[in-house]
């Protein structure tokens, strides 16, 4: 009787486990039921995109920028006293030599002035001497004799000046180079100091290329970096060129600062001041950015942008600083930090959070 009862209670233990995984089977069968069809409409509904990868930009890379060509020396030649311009010998577009005449002053007014002085000297020096004679043999006071001694030197320091001004009512060119203007003409009056031609240098180390470059390139760049100089005029040549200059303020309202190149060995056959052309510069200083495509933008405000990034199957927004537009590309200094690519093909349809397909 015992162990009736006691394969029946093994019996019913038994049921109660079998009972018990059909419960845990049927459970698992409709939680399944339930949660399939939410995943199948998460991939059906994922957005599909395309990744780029995030690649190392080395800012020692070439500056592009157009620049007009100049000479570094510019004389602008006066006369020393004012008159009437009595010859101008040359011309705009003239060459000239250093110490080449270029114009003349009337002289009548000049030598007027020098005669005048050297008559005072010689009157001057006759009162000293005859003072002095009498200041020998006492007949004059110490005071006469100083104050003819005086007027003696006075006398001589005009006639000085008077032959000074003389010797440069002509002008000379102190450079070789060109006339590059000529603001006075013969018959028309000369103030003193006022520019009757302007003359440029025409050596090699004369020309000189300006450019303007904003600030991120312009602090990139140093002096001594080399450069590539191509000229309209010469189509399909390249010279080569050095950075000589940078200018330490920035110009007026266009917000870009000066560097200056001048070419480093060879010169085309001829130049102008005024010629146009385009510099590629090779900064040696290195910033390495992170870059990415264009495209990978979806928002641009100034020098902050957005982008997205993949997490977990969906689209995740960043928010970037960009350091330089580099074409196709684009130099971030911040924001890429532990992502290696970001969406481009399809970002411009999402939202943070989407899920995405690529």
């Amino acid at each position: 009787m015992k162990n009736q009862n006691t394969k029946a209670m093994n019996k019913f233990h038994l049921l109660l486990l079998l009972l018990a995984l059909a419960g845990i089977c049927l459970f698992s069968c409709l939680h399944s039921a339930e949660t399939q069809p939410a995943r199948t409409d998460e991939v059906n509904t994922a957005q599909a995109v395309r990744l780029e990868p995030v690649t190392a930009y080395d800012g020692s890379s070439s500056v592009r920028v157009h620049a007009v060509l100049y000479s570094e020396r510019e004389a602008k030649l006066s006369f020393k006293t004012g008159g009437v311009v009595r010859d101008a010998r040359v011309r705009e577009g003239d060459v000239v030599r250093r110490g080449q005449l270029l114009a003349t002053l009337d002289p009548e007014e000049i030598a007027a002035q020098v005669q005048q002085a050297e008559a005072g000297l010689a009157k001057a020096e006759r009162d000293w001497q005859r003072v002095r004679a009498l200041y020998a043999d006492t007949a004059a006071t110490l005071e006469l004799y100083q104050n003819a001694s005086t007027a003696y030197d006075l006398a001589k320091r005009t006639a000085e000046i008077a032959r000074f001004n003389r010797r440069y009512s002509e002008i000379r060119s102190p450079i070789d180079g060109v006339v590059a203007r000529q603001l006075l003409f013969p018959g028309e009056i000369a103030g003193p100091g006022m520019p009757v031609y302007v003359v440029i240098g025409t050596d090699a180390k004369d020309w000189a290329f300006k450019a303007g470059l904003v600030d991120r390139d312009w602090a990139r760049v140093a002096v001594g970096d080399s450069a590539h100089i191509r000229l309209d005029a010469y189509p399909g040549k390249h010279f080569p060129g050095i950075v000589t200059r940078k200018s330490a303020v920035g110009a007026n309202g266009s917000g870009t600062f000066e560097v200056h190149v001048a070419f480093r060995k060879e010169l085309p056959p001829s130049l102008a001041a005024g010629l146009v052309g385009g510099l590629t510069l090779f900064p040696e200083k290195l910033a390495s950015y992170p870059t990415i495509p264009v495209e990978a933008l979806v928002k641009v405000d100034g020098n902050k942008a957005k982008a997205f990034a993949v997490r977990e199957g969906h689209a995740q927004s960043i928010e970037l600083e960009i350091a330089q537009l580099l074409g196709e590309r684009v130099a971030i200094s911040r924001g890429l930090e532990g992502i290696d690519a970001v969406i481009t093909t399809g970002a411009m349809y999402l939202e943070d959070g989407d899920p995405v397909r690529y």
